[in-house]
């Protein structure tokens, strides 16, 4: 998937040679979907994983298959989710 990058630190558009930079997005895609809270998405509502509220919170065993067909919905393919006992979230 490509699409337009954004910084990191600021979320501004990122621009490389005076032009907006266009590459692989899926990163971005996954992170905006897992950080999003249900409903911040006008135009799909029932998309945002709320890992924000997750932490430090009894852990859903449900939330890695929701998040996988949240994912997929925005048009990102992934194989797996899974949680570690740290928390640390993998994605492939």
């Amino acid at each position: 998937m490509k699409g337009l990058l954004t910084d990191n630190k600021t979320g501004d558009l990122l621009v490389e040679h005076k032009t907006a930079a266009v590459d692989n997005c899926e990163g971005q895609v996954i992170e905006c979907v897992l950080m999003a809270a249900r409903g911040e998405f006008k135009e799909l509502p029932l998309i945002g994983a709320e890992v924000r509220q997750h932490i430090g919170g009894t852990r859903d065993v449900f939330w890695p298959t929701e998040t996988k067909k949240m994912i997929k919905a925005v048009g990102v393919d992934v194989h797996t989710i899974q949680v570690d006992a740290d928390g640390v979230i993998n994605i492939r």
